[in-house]
């Protein structure tokens, strides 16, 4: 907010003040906001660059009684009433406010501290933001969205038979056409686990970010890989397994998972839109390290888009992918042959009966791919049960020991079969033990975000 507009936002909360005081007040009964944003990236006082077609939406944490936010909501600038309408949603707690603005004007958004709930509940505190609309159509930048309940996106990518509907959480609205990202330096690409659980990785991530001070230059996205078919019959969706090695979607229009990161990656690398974008991070936790681990080495995505640095962080995985038939003996640390386990060469774990996406794509090529891609094991080393660790079949154990030591010999089979030949590096977080929150979230994970984006 510009400095000589400070006095408005004083006399606007002195007024409410006054308005919504009452010493009588049940305070079992107010309403709280619980979020604010617009057109999906929060809202903050003094936000600037404000797209003149905008909705602006108000999550609170009860229900609101329409007429009653009609009479205390005022959005206006300095030559009157914006022009906007108001509807509600999620069981009328969230308030959206579709407001038509003007160019190269500044607005100020106030709901007052008055009777809004259905039950007669008060708003607990008077709302009174200024912001400012851009000079232009064109985005340069905006607040990044951080409430993951408003981070939910969706894009229309081509299958084998059309066009298919695919979610991911994205602190950007990343297919804005009217956009060209400024600040935008880099982006992180995080994929879930098993629990098919997106909205924590991005949770987890934004956290990072923000305490790196890296959320203003950062693109993060949370790709949602769906386990089962939803309501609407164009969304593409997986095996429970299928989408964690680069398999083909499971309804009848079908795509990889591995190409739905190849368009993700495409737009981000759009110089019209991301003229400064020029490092990808892509990780994975758990099932998504695996994912990660040979997506490194199968996309096409780096080799076309020389221009950015790419990096993969296989984050606590179980499974790696040896380029060849050995593995590493645990009792003296050296490489071997296993005999006696049919089929552990198998994909993932080998290249032996490959999914679509690779068919052009030869033993040779991902090999090489594999050893020369920036490739970071990143290991909890924390001790306790790992009740997740396949610790039955053999083309698991096989890679060893425990969920530390599989990421511990992957790294060593590196530096004995490719010496002084690999671009593969490992980083321990120490005490953690097959935790997503905490590894993201650790001081090693940190460092090596900084050291990579250096």
């Amino acid at each position: 907010m510009k400095g000589k507009n400070n006095w408005k936002i004083w006399v606007c909360f002195v007024c409410m003040i006054w308005m919504g005081c009452d010493k009588n007040m049940d305070t079992l009964a107010e309403v709280s906001v619980l979020s604010i944003s617009i057109n999906g990236s929060s809202l903050i006082n003094g936000a600037e660059n404000i797209p003149i077609e905008s909705t602006i939406s108000i999550v609170f944490d009860k229900t609101v009684d329409k007429l009653a936010i009609e009479n205390s909501l005022s959005l206006f600038s300095d030559i009157g009433e914006a022009d906007y309408t108001i509807s509600f949603s999620n069981g009328a707690s969230k308030l959206d406010i579709q407001a038509q603005f003007e160019y190269s004007s500044e607005y100020t958004l106030i709901i007052s501290a008055t009777e809004i709930g259905v039950n007669g509940g008060k708003l607990k505190a008077p709302l009174a933001l200024v912001f400012s609309t851009a000079n232009d159509d064109i985005i340069k930048s905006q607040q990044p969205c951080t409430s993951v309940n408003d981070c939910l996106r969706n894009v229309e990518l081509r299958g084998s038979a059309g066009l298919g509907t695919f979610e991911f959480y994205c602190n950007y609205p990343i297919y804005e056409e009217k956009a060209e990202w400024e600040s935008l330096k880099q982006a992180i690409i995080v994929v879930h686990g098993a629990s098919h659980n997106p909205d924590s990785y991005y949770s987890y991530m934004i956290s990072t970010l923000e305490n790196q001070s890296l959320s203003e230059s950062t693109v993060l996205i949370a790709p949602y890989f769906k386990p089962e078919s939803g309501p609407n019959a164009e969304d593409f969706y997986w095996s429970s397994t299928g989408w964690r090695d680069g398999k083909l979607s499971n309804n009848d229009n079908k795509i990889s998972s591995f190409q739905v990161i190849d368009e993700l990656i495409n737009q981000l690398a759009d110089k019209s839109h991301f003229p400064v974008l020029d490092q990808i991070i892509i990780t994975g936790q758990s099932s998504g390290g695996r994912f990660t681990h040979i997506y490194a080495p199968a996309n096409f995505a780096e080799t076309k888009h020389s221009e950015i640095a790419f990096n993969y962080i296989v984050s606590e995985s179980q499974y790696f992918y040896y380029p060849d038939g050995q593995r590493i003996d645990e009792s003296n640390n050296q490489l071997f042959t296993p005999t006696g386990c049919g089929g552990y060469e198998i994909w993932p774990f080998g290249y032996n009966i490959v999914p679509e996406y690779l068919n052009s794509t030869s033993v040779e090529s991902f090999n090489f791919h594999f050893g020369n891609r920036a490739i970071t094991y990143l290991l909890g080393n924390g001790s306790g049960s790992d009740g997740t660790l396949n610790t039955t079949d053999c083309s698991a154990t096989l890679l060893g020991s425990s969920r530390f030591a599989r990421g511990e010999n992957m790294y060593r089979y590196m530096e004995l079969a490719y010496p002084g030949e690999h671009k593969h590096t490992k980083t321990i977080a120490n005490g953690i033990l097959h935790d997503g929150s905490a590894i993201y979230q650790s001081p090693e994970f940190k460092k090596l975000l900084k050291d990579i984006l250096e």
